[in-house]
């Protein structure tokens, strides 16, 4: 895991922080299923992809960076040997990302679980008729 995190880089912690309160919404709501925090839930884990999409992409710009200076020090190494480590070590968001969003639908599953369907229809508002 610690691995994983390295390769990742510095968007992980932002990663990190948006997939804990992903999950700790996520069991909120199954803990006590109302329509706010189901609504908490999905923004948040919106807001995991973003941040997701955001490292990897960070991770690529990084590689892109990061593989011409590594290549003039080390001429043995292959154009394609570098791009490839560069590229699975840019997938390290993706793993942690796609897992904690997971989590999350495993658990908001369990939230819907517990609470009948009929208690999520829109409130009707008789005076306005």
């Amino acid at each position: 895991m610690l691995t994983l995190f390295e390769e990742g880089g510095f968007p992980m912690w932002f990663l990190l922080a948006f997939g804990a309160l992903t999950l700790v919404s996520a069991a909120r709501f199954a803990a006590r299923p109302e329509p706010l925090r189901l609504r908490l839930s999905l923004a948040l884990g919106v807001a995991t992809s973003f941040a997701t999409a955001t490292a990897i992409c960070a991770d690529l710009a990084q590689v892109g960076h990061q593989v011409p200076d590594y290549m003039a020090r080390h001429p043995a190494l292959s154009l394609s040997a570098l791009l490839l480590q560069g590229v699975a070590e840019s997938m390290s968001p993706a793993i942690l990302g796609f897992t904690v969003l997971s989590l999350t639908a495993l658990i908001v599953a369990l939230g819907f679980h517990r609470q009948p369907f009929a208690t999520f229809e829109a409130p009707r508002d008789r005076d306005r008729l």
